[in-house]
């Protein structure tokens, strides 16, 4: 039999891999960091919002925070009236005769805070007024927070003061000051809060990261032990017990179990984490709102903590077993995939030097797979800025296509943006395109592992296969 041997090749390799300090290390650090996340994701949210004002003696952020403020109005648009509006609000206005340099020099080197706020017109070149500009300018002592309240105040004053004068009654004003937001919504999308737009614009970025990382990962460590091997002699040994086809299936169904073994522990940890601070943090809130969402809602009496809650909810209520079922297949058809084409690059170059230049192609692909998967959520940013659920034609495409889809597929399952048919046929797609992939070495190997000399291209193996 063409495999024969696979299993030997498989044990030692699992074996001699896991046993490494590389793996080990980097397995305790990334499982570390995605312990942390996950009770970061948990309590940093519960945190924020549960926090409360403490009333305080101090004036930081407001007006009455200035021992000083001057106001030069060479737009006359103030009046008395408001002047004494600030003064109510705690500013000490104060009367200079100061020019505009004196009285900057003088915030300069003022050691404690204050602040000058010029008002001045804004004209075209016929004269006729179009507007003001409100400069405040403030000690090196004042407060930011502080620094924003007072220009808004005058600001606020100026276009009140303006309303008025031409002609609008006190009692309208505040009808006109209404706010009109504007969302763009495609017929048959959803709308989506703030914070769902944010789960749907980062999730897809992480998880398409997270899995490139690990399927292009392994699959250059195939190429690079299948390398070593042929040009430092050992795949001769081993040929001499085993066949040439075995040694791929072999070292590609071991990184495939080392990949899946990390993939799924990595998981755990995340999940241990995630419910193990969950009584601490939102998750708590999560998984009451799954359960009873109008109870959760009531009493979380529609806070901002609840709205997180709401919108995990509604972005991951969609994930049920099969969900899972089909990301690990496709995790695993992915690794399949991308590992078969590194196992031909490393058998198709006769020295290490040439395996960074082979592997190039190789790497080319990846990367057009995490463009394609990653960078449409980027261009997608409007789902984040209106709250409405956005997609576009390259990020449908990256779903069914076999190169982005191992990267690209796994969030659209966890978000729901594909239903089961959809994501079925996506799958299928990429399982025939491993078995094209898997035919093609079946083809070739043996003759490409046996071979020295110069280096052979991949367009060589693919014509190397067709003719066979």
């Amino acid at each position: 039999m063409r495999t024969k041997g696979w299993q030997k090749v498989f044990s030692f390799t699992l074996i001699q891999y896991i046993k490494t300090k590389s793996f080990i290390i980097g397995t305790i650090v990334v499982c570390l960091i995605v312990a942390l996340i996950s009770c970061g994701v948990n309590i940093i949210p519960a945190l924020l919002s549960s926090e409360e004002t403490v009333p305080s003696d101090s004036t930081d952020g407001t007006v009455a925070a200035f021992s000083a403020v001057y106001i030069t109005d060479d737009a006359g648009i103030l009046t008395e009236e408001d002047s004494a509006a600030l003064t109510a609000a705690g500013a000490k206005l104060e009367q200079t005769e100061l020019s505009f340099s004196e009285l900057t020099e003088k915030l300069k080197n003022a050691e404690d805070s204050r602040a000058l706020v010029t008002i001045t017109e804004n004209k075209t070149t016929d004269g006729e007024v179009v507007g003001y500009t409100v400069k405040t300018y403030y000690s090196p002592e004042s407060d930011g927070g502080s620094v924003d309240a007072l220009s808004t105040s005058v600001s606020g004053l100026v276009n009140y003061r303006n309303m008025m004068n031409s002609g609008v009654s006190p009692d309208k004003f505040a009808q006109s000051q209404r706010y009109v937001s504007s969302t763009k919504i495609e017929a048959g999308s959803s709308e989506l809060g703030i914070f769902e737009g944010l789960i749907n614009y980062l999730v897809p970025m992480v998880v398409s990261l997270v899995l490139f990382i690990l399927i292009f990962a392994y699959g250059q460590t195939v190429a690079q032990s299948i390398a070593t091997e042929k040009t430092s002699r050992v795949m001769e040994l081993l040929l001499t017990s085993v066949r040439p086809l075995a040694v791929v299936i072999g070292k590609v169904i071991a990184m495939g179990i080392v990949s899946f073994g990390q993939f799924l522990l990595i998981g755990i940890v995340g999940t241990a984490s995630f419910l193990i601070s969950a009584p601490f943090g939102i998750g708590g809130q999560v998984m009451n709102m799954m359960n009873d969402p109008e109870l959760a809602q009531m009493a979380l009496g529609g806070s901002e903590q609840a709205e997180i809650a709401q919108a995990v909810s509604s972005s991951f209520g969609s994930v049920n077993p099969f969900t899972i079922i089909l990301i690990i297949i496709i995790f695993l058809l992915g690794f399949l995939f991308f590992s078969l084409i590194a196992a031909l690059v490393g058998a198709s170059i006769s020295r290490m030097e040439d395996l960074q230049q082979a592997m190039q192609p190789y790497a080319l692909l990846g990367l057009l797979g995490l463009y394609l998967a990653y960078f449409p959520v980027i261009f997608n940013a409007e789902s984040l800025e209106s709250g409405v659920e956005a997609s576009n034609p390259v990020q449908i495409f990256s779903y069914y296509f076999p190169i982005s889809s191992p990267f690209s597929l796994p969030s659209a399952l966890l978000l729901g943006n594909l239903d089961m048919v959809q994501s079925v046929i996506a799958v299928l797609i990429l399982a025939a395109f491993v078995v094209l992939i898997a035919i093609v070495v079946g083809k070739v190997y043996e003759g490409i592992i046996l071979h020295n000399g110069s280096r052979i291209k991949l367009g060589d193996i693919f014509k190397m296969a067709l003719r066979k």
